[in-house]
């Protein structure tokens, strides 16, 4: 007969086996072992610092796939730049060639001066993850100048103020452009300016005024005008070597034809611009109100040396830890327009300037060939860098399995097992329950009797 010392020594080994089957059925059915802190304290607290690490190298092979398709896409950017530039240098030489004559040389060039208007359009226009790789700080406008397509109607008339201050930019790559003032008597003069501060039309600095608007010297305009909120770039300084004040010139490829400054009894000011090689700076000093009438025949494209650009060098891959001694992965800007080529002025109109541009494109494709091999150099880097972490990930993974997840086999053996001595267990209370009571049946018999 089964002993209440060992009916409660029963029921005290099936409270514990089926506790085990409840543990089982839950470490089966979410396929951790670990699911509450009490499971393992410390094996709870070494698998939240793997899941950690393993989120951080997934997120580390997301950004240096990034940086890979960064760099595809600048060295992309930057071939085409080379095919142009051994183009302009056929050019140079064909230019060179005795038997050409002025006439020669002018179409010559006509077509070496759009090969840099391509050239400018892909260090304005090759863009990365809205990051433009091929462009310097000096190619930047302020996001505080609009373009000359947001400020004005295309054919229409509008009233501003002058002043100190920048109006609008003109992208690279317009055309014919015209730009008509009218200030009503008031000295507001229109000038034209480069980003790295070129003055090419409008009036000279020793005119009043400049000085009216407290501008008497060239620091004077760097101090004042000259700033990155108008569109400036950081260390721009005023050079008027080339400036236009009336009639037409050509500067870089680009000629302006310019009505020149008001004089008695004449309010307005007159300028057309046939294309842009370069972002070039509106500005009407002075200190009155004026009515401006544009028009253009096309824009260049949105942001072409505009104010959609981001400044600084691009650390694209910021990793937590490649190897010792290595914080990141760093890609920093190549810059490949006319300015940072030394370009901007080149021309294959005469021999001497052929000879000259030469010079400047065999400087300029050593640059770029350089700049590619930057590129392949960091590619290659951060596939190296890849293949590691994916090592890596797979070895953490792995130990964090072995400390947080289910061993199907051994827990599928430990659910079986209590469920045979829970049954077992069950199976025994019931036959305890039946001998007693046919002992009792039979004593009750007994004393019937």
């Amino acid at each position: 007969m089964l002993t209440v010392s060992s009916f409660t020594q029963l029921l005290s080994s099936n409270a514990v086996f089926s506790k085990t089957l409840s543990t089982a059925y839950e470490r089966l059915s979410s396929g951790l072992r670990i699911n509450s802190a009490a499971d393992d304290t410390a094996g709870l607290q070494i698998s939240n610092r793997l899941t950690s690490e393993s989120l951080a190298k997934n997120q580390l092979r997301r950004n240096l796939n990034d940086g890979i398709s960064y760099a595809q896409i600048a060295e992309g950017g930057l071939q085409e730049s080379a095919d142009i530039l051994q183009r302009m240098r056929q050019l140079a030489m064909q230019s060179q060639n005795g038997i050409n004559t002025d006439s020669d040389r002018r179409a010559l060039d006509r077509e070496f001066q759009q090969l840099k208007n391509a050239l400018n359009g892909i260090a304005y226009n090759t863009e990365a993850f809205n990051r433009l790789p091929l462009l310097g700080d000096n190619d930047l406008l302020s996001d505080n100048v609009p373009s000359i397509g947001d400020t004005f109607v295309k054919g229409n008339t509008t009233r501003l103020s002058s002043g100190l201050r920048s109006i609008a930019y003109i992208p690279a790559g317009s055309t014919n452009i015209s730009i008509g003032i009218d200030s009503f008597s008031a000295d507001d003069d229109l000038q034209v300016f480069t980003t790295s501060g070129r003055h090419l039309v409008g009036t000279p600095l020793s005119d009043n005024v400049w000085s009216r608007n407290n501008v008497n010297s060239t620091s004077d305009i760097k101090r004042f005008l000259f700033l990155p909120e108008e569109g400036y770039a950081p260390k721009a300084s005023y050079d008027g070597s080339s400036l236009i004040t009336n009639g037409s010139g050509t500067i870089n490829g680009t000629t302006f034809t310019f009505s020149g400054d008001q004089h008695p009894g004449v309010t307005t000011e007159n300028l057309t611009i046939d294309n842009t090689s370069e972002p070039l700076i509106i500005a009407v000093v002075g200190r009155g109100v004026f009515d401006a009438t544009v028009d253009w025949d096309t824009l260049g494209a949105a942001g072409s040396g505009g104010n959609s650009f981001e400044a600084g060098p691009v650390d694209i891959t910021a990793t937590n830890s490649l190897s010792d001694g290595t914080d990141f992965i760093n890609l920093t800007k190549t810059p490949v327009g006319l300015s940072d080529l030394n370009m901007v002025e080149s021309d294959v109109l005469t021999f001497e300037n052929a000879e000259a541009a030469l010079q400047q494109i065999d400087d300029a494709l050593e640059y770029v060939s350089e700049s590619r091999a930057f590129y392949g150099a960091k590619m290659n880097q951060m596939e190296s860098a890849l293949k590691l972490n994916d090592r890596m990930h797979e070895g953490l993974m792995a130990a964090r399995s072995q400390i947080l997840d289910t061993d199907f086999a051994e827990e599928t053996a430990q659910s079986t097992q209590a469920q045979i001595v829970e049954q077992a267990s069950i199976s025994v209370r019931a036959q305890a329950q039946s001998s007693d009571e046919q002992v009792l049946g039979l004593l009750g018999s007994i004393g019937d009797n």
